[in-house]
């Protein structure tokens, strides 16, 4: 099997509607060039209908050879080797003609080459060639390129003569035309528990009629009683990720069609659709064109435009426009969340609103999947007998929930809550193993219980407990060793009294985040420190026994409490949670009315600011979240920007960007527009048509090295995957659990040796221990100088190189 076979081999095997990856060879940048050799997805050779074969892929690093197939198949790439390109294409003794040439291929057509020359004065010599950016396109032995047809950029070209170079560039320009989504069938779709693609709606649109095409063709008439709801213009996408789901508020209109636009400079997407469903309200965009726009997205100043034009009967109606930025990364990762409500277990102590047992449990979704899967939780029985002093009439014993996690961060550990059986008190907590879980979802019972929302440290080996204001927990923090639960001894840095709730140790494992909930803490210098229930502190740890250097980091006005915490992977900031009002009477929850807001901090200055783009807020500090889109006045604007909940932050940055998931109750646009605080399956019918909740995960990204007292946030996208019926929340994010030596793997974060390597020309990626001159994007370092293309904006952060900055 060929290089290029078992690329697409892998591509559909496993990532079937995820993006074009970067690292089904490795990927870095280079002498500040960006370097990706990157599997293609055969869905999108499809969607283009361009037939180029996919490009095969090399190894990586400073050796990487290009798997272009022509008679300089295997030649290394040599970044280094080039000092122009530039306008004249000449470095080194060598020029190339035509110099910087763009290349347009369009869906349909005959994908056109370019045929360069290496040039030593007017004589043309025979040269290898190779382009850094394999997924564009490829050479033959004669220096004829063809684009791949897959993706749209600009790559560097390269000719190689003895030891004389030149180069220059060759942008590929890919414009395509659908007319209905090549999903979409006739006979309907199974849109599984997440609907649609994991994102919900009606599904794809079909062909539209040659009159519609007409309609959205000429020219639209502006209106402003039409809008879009989701997704918000401004927000900023990683790639990887499946396609949004496009909703609007129709006004008046009864739309019948739709025009969809999504340009950049590299690639043009023009999609004609038919309404999916009467009355006609959302669409997803086409999986292809998402992968390709965004995978052909540069970053930076290379914005995603977005232009949506609607048709009814003989007018059209728009534009309406966003602007949307591509993150060039991919989520790194795992999310773990609690669920209520979810299909995968029942174990419910109480019946729903239809008479019947319900399902609680920690489930996990990975990007790219479309559907989650469960991790901890088991059926419990639905009937049992009855239990002596506690009557007849119990409809079930709970004792399968598990619910109210914590996840290590290097993805091996998790603790969740049970409930005791016949008591639902939840004062069980369980450890299970990740990597190799042995109990079914049932989990370990600690040896020390009522340990609800601990922090664990970075590889799940120390547990650190709050003080109970959740659930029911300790009365005071302790340090325990897991899986058994056992308090560690010899512990200093702080007293029997501290309360710390809700705490999290940063990925580093360095420090604690903590609610200061109670008791005292004295600091380096002597001075005492005392609680207040409101105050977010931070304590130093040495990752063994001893505790240093605790301090107030920041302390809300008008009695705001901090509740969940969350640090950045570079460990300079905290995310959190203010809550604003608390008519509930329990602290910290997302329920019975219970209003809060993001905030981030700075650690080194303890300057905080609101995450304003986050929670919903624009520049002028005006909402600009939708209202209600069906008239059931169940929305606003202004409230929704206060239905903010428990962050996570990501243990890995991509991109120059923290990524935080949160709880929300806002509207999903016109999918969850139902009240807020709709979200228990006792009280309304949950599984009636239309009736979804909107207690959510939702995704935004934050500037690395941000400016402390500033507001590095963006507007947020909802997370794929998650059931529709279910009520989400609590999203905690963490690698998975690590592979040995030998396993497949697409980056270094999923390998226990922390490299992911193609150890021959044609072989598929696998993890190793072996260390590379130079450590790629994803793969373990040490320091800076470990990452290939230091000094060029990698950086190590949290072990790992990645980009520190996005691009401006």
């Amino acid at each position: 099997m060929s290089a290029t076979e078992k690329c697409a081999e892998r591509a559909s095997a496993n990532v079937p509607t995820a993006p074009i990856l970067r690292g089904c060879s490795r990927s870095t940048n280079l002498g500040g060039m960006k370097f990706s050799l990157a599997i293609a997805i055969v869905s999108l050779a499809l969607a283009f209908g361009a037939g180029a074969a996919l490009v095969s892929c090399g190894s990586s690093g400073s050796n990487a050879k290009q798997g272009d197939g022509g008679a300089n198949a295997g030649q290394a790439f040599n970044p280094g080797g080039s000092s122009g390109g530039g306008e004249g294409g000449s470095s080194q003794g060598l020029t190339i003609t035509p110099p910087m040439p763009t290349v347009t291929v369009v869906s349909g057509q005959a994908v056109p080459t370019v045929q360069f020359k290496a040039m030593q004065g007017s004589q043309q010599v025979v040269a290898g060639w190779s382009i850094d950016q394999a997924q564009l396109g490829s050479f033959n032995g004669t220096g004829l390129f063809t684009p791949s047809g897959l993706i749209g950029g600009t790559g560097n070209v390269t000719a190689t003569l003895g030891s004389q170079t030149g180069t220059t560039t060759v942008t590929v320009v890919l414009q395509t035309v659908e007319k209905g989504d090549p999903a979409y069938s006739a006979k309907g779709f199974d849109a599984g528990a997440g609907g649609y693609e994991g994102v919900g709606g009606d599904g794809p649109g079909g062909p539209p009629t040659t009159a519609e095409v007409t309609t959205l063709s000429g020219t639209p008439t502006a209106d402003a009683t039409a809008s879009l709801l989701y997704p918000y213009s401004g927000t900023v996408w990683p790639q990887g990720l499946l396609a949004p789901l496009l909703q609007w508020n129709p006004g008046a209109h009864s739309f019948d069609s739709v025009y969809v636009d999504l340009k950049e400079n590299s690639y043009e997407f023009k999609g004609y659709f038919a309404a999916n469903a009467t009355p006609f309200l959302n669409l997803p965009i086409p999986q292809g064109a998402w992968q390709a726009a965004t995978t052909s997205n540069a970053g930076g100043s290379d914005t995603l435009t977005l232009t949506v034009i609607f048709g009814q009967g003989a007018a059209a109606y728009g534009p309406y426009t966003e602007t949307w930025t591509i993150a060039q990364t991919t989520l790194q990762g795992t999310i773990y969340y609690n669920s209520y409500g979810t299909a995968l277990v029942k174990n419910s102590d109480t019946s729903d609103s239809y008479g019947n047992q319900y399902g609680a449990g920690t489930l996990a979704i990975a990007p790219g999947a479309t559907s989650p899967v469960l991790v901890a939780g088991i059926n419990s029985v639905a009937n049992p007998a009855p239990v002596a002093g506690q009557g007849a009439g119990q409809a079930a014993n709970g004792s399968g929930c598990r619910v109210c996690h914590t996840v290590s961060a290097n993805g091996k550990a998790l603790v969740t809550q049970a409930s005791n059986q016949n008591a639902q008190d939840y004062t069980n907590t369980v450890y299970i193993d990740l990597a190799n879980d042995t109990t079914g979802g049932a989990g370990t019972s600690l040896q020390t219980r009522s340990l609800a929302f601990p922090a664990l440290y970075k590889d799940g080996s120390l547990l650190f407990s709050g003080s109970g204001a959740m659930i029911v927990g300790d009365n005071s923090s302790k340090l325990y060793a897991t899986p058994g639960g056992t308090p560690v001894a010899g512990v200093t840095g702080f007293t029997g009294s501290f309360q710390g709730d809700v705490p999290a140790f940063s990925p580093d494992g360095e420090h604690v985040s903590f609610n200061f909930y109670g008791g005292s803490l004295t600091s380096d210098a002597g001075a005492t420190l005392q609680s207040d229930q409101r105050s977010i502190g931070i304590i130093d740890f040495n990752g063994t026994t001893t505790f240093s250097n605790p301090r107030v980091l920041y302390t809300p006005t008008n009695n705001n409490p901090v509740v969940y915490s969350s640090f950045f992977p570079n460990s300079a900031g905290i995310v959190f949670e203010i809550e604003l009002s608390n008519p509930s009477g329990s602290w910290g929850y997302t329920w019975m009315q219970n209003t809060s807001e993001l905030w981030w901090v700075d650690v080194a200055s303890g300057m905080a600011h609101r995450l304003d783009q986050l929670n919903g807020y624009g520049a002028s500090g005006t909402p600009y979240l939708p209202d209600n889109a069906g008239g059931m006045a169940t929305h606003t604007a202004a409230q929704d920007v206060t239905l903010n909940y428990e962050p996570t932050v990501g243990p890995i940055a991509g991109g120059g960007y923290a990524w935080v998931v949160f709880t929300s109750r806002r509207m999903y646009g016109g999918v969850a527009q139902l009240d807020p605080w709709t979200s228990d399956p006792r009280q309304y019918a949950w599984l009636d048509p239309g009736q979804i909740t909107d207690k959510k995960l939702w995704v935004a990204a934050i500037n690395l090295n941000a400016t402390p007292g500033t507001d590095p946030s963006h507007p947020a996208f909802y997370l794929p995957a998650q059931e529709l019926r279910a009520g989400n929340s609590r999203g905690y994010w963490s690698l998975q659990a690590c592979q040995g030596d030998g396993q497949g793997c697409v980056t270094g974060t999923q390998c226990c040796g922390g490299y992911c390597s193609a150890e021959g020309y044609d072989a598929g990626l696998t993890c190793t221990s072996r260390v590379p001159p130079c450590s790629s994007e994803y793969e373990k370092c040490a320091t800076t100088a470990d990452c290939c293309g230091a000094g060029s904006g990698v950086s190590c952060i949290n072990s790992v190189c990645t980009l520190a900055q996005a691009p401006p």
